[in-house]
């Protein structure tokens, strides 16, 4: 009888379990609906979706899913949105989620793909996700799997993550989109291996305020930057291909510690570049055939340790400080130029004149026998060549081809002849129509008339490159057109400088039209210097150079030359300085504020004179004076270097008020009272803070407000030309600016202006990715009661206000910081919501609305409208399990008795 019992409670508890875990096969035909099948499912069933189109956006809860395309193939198995204001996949808390195989397209701006909020351990993988707003988004998602798939041609982003962390995003293609792969607030500990970003409007892979991740063996290409890390620490760039980028291969802004190492930094204007960033290391990397400089770094940017590097270009290190180390200690191993020993860099140039394709190596162990000085740095041992090996010299491909025909009617055979150079390795032909080949001379049928664009991509392993052609296919009544007259190439050219002192380096800039191949001859020798489209040259002896640029096509060539005039440096850096200011108003009633800006050159030191009695009332080189009674007054600015003074005077004029207090005087007037070029009157400034950069083009501008007299950190933006010295200055405001005709609805923290120049040079045209960097106080959100996700930056234009989205940039004791991306610089105001009362304005969250940077934290649904699915509602115990259990026990307990 015991045995028996025994028995029984074993088979009962057996029965039991197995019932819970068999997994169900749900199989969903085109008539039917994936969602229906998720609401039925229970954690850990299958669903397989057989091909064809369906129309709905999916939710996803349950836990442990896999949904799958029956084929494996995106291209038969289709899921379009429905409804455009939400996301086509939505996965909330879904851990242990597989979805694959499917073509998923079609949502509303804001909207993703497929989107992973508080999920882990899902796998997205093999699908094909075009023309939504964001490809797949992830928000507070850890430990998910992005893998093989085609992120492309998406409105916005192709992959991004917010406060998403120990991702691994592998083998994925993100092309065409607006942005590549996004990693942003937060987005730590990341892995990026194996990922192809081409042809992105703006950035290939991105990061911001993220750290501690791994970017290995991707491929950044046609992208307008590469690889882009903003306030991004202690990362890994290893072993990426980031060429042929239209402004900026691998760019580091205000980041810190980060090892960019064996990368391929090539054909771009700026191969990589430090912008305001310490402690980064520099090292194993080819950087070739750049047009504007191999390295850059800024003035800001202290003790980075740049070391066996391969540079060849024309101009390869454009240095703006001393702070930084140029070699490591000489160590045994094999170098980049294929040495016995590690120690400094590589130089060399395309015309194979580079310090180390010229430099001396007695001993021959692979290091120069003396150190190689540039402008702001010096490598005490560079590398060369050895007489066993020779440099890693980047023999780039060059992508070129052609075909038998390029119009003809419908069905169109077309061969395509691969007449690339550069030592190919891979083709890849994209014909425009959905189909590729990695033929390297294919021969393909069009079978229905338009125009297509033809791609060729040539690899190997120093980089890529990319050629386009159009095919013009007809209707098969249509006459193929006859051949037009032959279009000739005309040489134009442009360049960045007027005469200077030696060492000068010039950037030529090609204006050519119908031009399929570039010669230039900076010195006029008959022999070709660059084939790049618009270099940099370095003129190191003074003279007159002329240089000529040659351009042709099949047709024929033209050319064009000018004249560059390098002085002696002696005759520049030894003279006087040059006196100089500017101010915003020279007219105006009392009291007047003038905003005094020095712009003089080669001065070492200033004074300026506002009451002329010939003494310096101050020497700092932006000054806000006032002039409190009416009068005419004279002001003087002194300027001093080694080898003596010069000055400069201008007159200020200060109006008696008229007693009516009209508003029509001229626009000298003080009504401009802000201070500095504002229109805000100076009543109602409360505090106003300074900050002068001196901006210059292609480097990132950031103003510091130090003094911390404000509710504004700093402003930054991209600088697109150079303005020279600017001031910028933020009005901290008592009320509502005088400018608005209205605050915002919600509670308003602070209102604010910001100005930045004068006359307006804060535009589009001058200035991209301008930033806004302003602090709450955590007082203040404590006693409003304030929703700390709601808090906003709020910016007026146009007689309305626009919100704009703010990302948590950092906390302190007191303060928390946020970042705003603005349109422009004008009033501002910073506002949140208090948060409701419990029970009031319970909404239920949709995926697609969180994809905004904010962090919130321990946001989880609290209202009442969200509702659980079928599934959860019945997964939530499981009866038979606790009968068995029930059952059991109470045979133990009686067995128990029993003996």
């Amino acid at each position: 009888m015991h045995r028996l019992a025994t028995l029984l409670v074993g088979m009962l508890i057996f029965m039991a379990v197995s019932g819970l875990v068999t997994a169900v096969e749900i199989i969903v035909e085109p008539r039917d609906s994936i969602q229906a099948a998720v609401s039925g499912a229970s954690s850990g069933d299958e669903i397989i979706v057989k091909p064809g189109t369906y129309t709905e956006n999916i939710r996803i809860t349950t836990q442990n899913l896999v949904i799958r395309s029956e084929s494996g193939n995106p291209g038969d198995t289709v899921v379009t949105a429905k409804d455009l204001r939400t996301n086509v996949f939505s996965l909330d808390q879904a851990n242990n989620t597989q979805i694959s195989g499917f073509k998923i397209k079609g949502t509303g701006d804001k909207y993703a793909g497929v989107s992973l909020v508080r999920c882990s351990k899902c796998t997205i993988t093999n699908n094909e996700i075009t023309e939504n707003y964001d490809g797949i988004y992830l928000r507070s998602s850890d430990n998910n799997k992005l893998s093989g798939n085609k992120v492309n041609s998406n409105r916005g982003y192709g992959m991004s993550l917010s406060h998403s962390q120990k991702n691994d995003l592998s083998n994925n293609a993100a092309n065409l989109n607006n942005f590549g792969i996004v990693l942003q607030e937060s987005s730590n500990y990341n892995n990026l291996l194996n990922n192809r970003l081409d042809s992105n409007r703006n950035y290939g892979i991105y990061l911001a305020n993220s750290n501690n991740c791994k970017l290995t063996d991707n491929t950044a290409i046609n992208n307008d930057r590469g690889i882009y890390f903003r306030n991004s620490n202690t990362n890994k760039i290893l072993d990426n291909k980031v060429s042929e980028n239209n402004v900026y291969g691998i760019l580091i802004s205000f980041s810190n510690y980060n090892t960019i190492s064996g990368n391929t930094a090539n054909k771009t204007s700026r191969g990589i570049h430090l912008d305001s960033s310490d402690g980064n290391t520099v090292s194993g990397n080819t950087v070739a055939s750049n047009s504007y400089s191999g390295l850059f770094m800024c003035a800001g940017s202290n003790d980075n340790r740049v070391f066996n590097n391969y540079l060849n270009n024309t101009y390869n290190a454009d240095i703006y400080n001393r702070r930084n180390t140029w070699n490591t200690t000489r160590t045994t191993g094999t170098n980049i130029a294929g040495g016995s020993y590690i120690g400094g860099n590589f130089w060399a140039t395309p015309a194979g004149k580079g310090f180390s394709q010229t430099a001396q190596d007695v001993n021959g162990d692979g290091i120069a026998d003396t150190e190689y000085a540039g402008r702001n740095f010096t490598d005490y041992l560079p590398l060369v060549s050895t007489s066993t090996s020779t440099p890693q010299q980047s023999i780039l491909p060059v992508a070129d081809f052609s075909s038998n025909v390029t119009s003809g009617n419908a069905p169109l055979d077309v061969s395509f002849a691969d007449k690339s150079t550069g030592i190919p390795t891979a083709w890849d032909w994209d014909f425009g129509d959905g189909t590729n080949s990695a033929v390297p001379s294919p021969v393909h049928t069009y079978s229905l008339a338009g125009t297509y664009t033809v791609k060729l991509t040539v690899s190997n392993p120093n980089g890529t490159a990319s050629k386009t052609g159009a095919i013009n296919v007809l209707q098969n009544s249509e006459p193929v057109p006859e051949p037009s007259e032959p279009v000739l190439p005309v040489a134009d050219f442009s360049t960045s400088t007027i005469p200077g002192p030696a060492p000068l380096a010039v950037q030529f800039t090609d204006l050519s039209q119908n031009a399929d191949s570039r010669s230039w001859d900076f010195d006029n020798n008959g022999q070709p210097d660059s084939a790049i489209q618009s270099p940099v040259y370095v003129y190191e002896v003074p003279g007159d150079y002329t240089v000529n640029l040659s351009v042709s096509n099949q047709n024929g060539t033209s050319s064009k030359t000018a004249t560059i005039t390098v002085l002696e440096a002696e005759n520049i850096n030894n003279g006087l300085p040059v006196a100089d200011f500017s101010m915003n108003v020279s007219e105006g009633y009392a009291p007047l504020s003038v905003l005094y800006t020095d712009v003089s050159q080669k001065a070492t030191g200033i004074g300026w004179d506002f009451d002329n009695d010939g003494l310096a009332d101050v020497s700092s080189g932006t000054v806000v004076y006032v002039y409190q009674a009416p009068g005419v007054y004279t002001v003087t600015l002194t300027a001093a270097n080694e080898n003596g003074t010069a000055s400069k005077t201008a007159t200020i004029t200060v109006l008696k008020e008229s007693s009516s207090g009209g508003s029509s005087h001229s626009s000298g007037g003080s009504s401009s009272g802000g201070g500095g070029g504002s229109p805000e009157p100076a009543k109602n400034v409360d505090v106003k803070e300074l900050s002068q950069v001196f901006i210059t083009n292609g480097k990132a501008v950031k103003f510091d407000l130090t003094k911390n007299a404000t509710c504004v950190a700093y402003v930054s933006f991209d600088a697109k030309k150079t303005l020279g010295k600017t001031t910028t200055i933020v009005e901290e405001l008592k009320n509502k600016s005088a400018l608005v005709s209205e605050l915002p609805s919600d509670e308003v923290y602070q209102s604010f202006n910001v100005w930045v120049g004068n006359g307006g040079i804060a535009t589009s045209k001058n200035i991209e990715n301008p930033e806004v960097c302003f602090k709450v106080e955590k007082t203040w959100i404590q006693d409003k009661k304030i929703d700390r996700p709601s808090i906003a930056l709020n910016r007026y234009s146009n007689k309305t206000w626009e919100q704009l989205p703010v990302n948590l940039s950092g906390e302190d004791e007191k303060y928390l910081y946020f970042t705003a991306d603005v349109p422009g610089f004008s009033s501002f105001a910073i506002t949140g919501k208090i948060e409701p009362m419990p029970g009031e304005g319970a909404t239920e969250i949709e995926p697609g609305q969180e994809t905004g940077s904010i962090e919130e934290e321990g946001m989880e649904s609290t209202g009442s409208k969200v509702k659980k699915g079928p599934e959860q509602e019945e997964n939530v115990k499981a009866p038979g399990f606790e009968m068995a259990i029930g059952i059991a026990c109470l045979l133990s307990v009686f067995l128990y008795k029993r003996t």
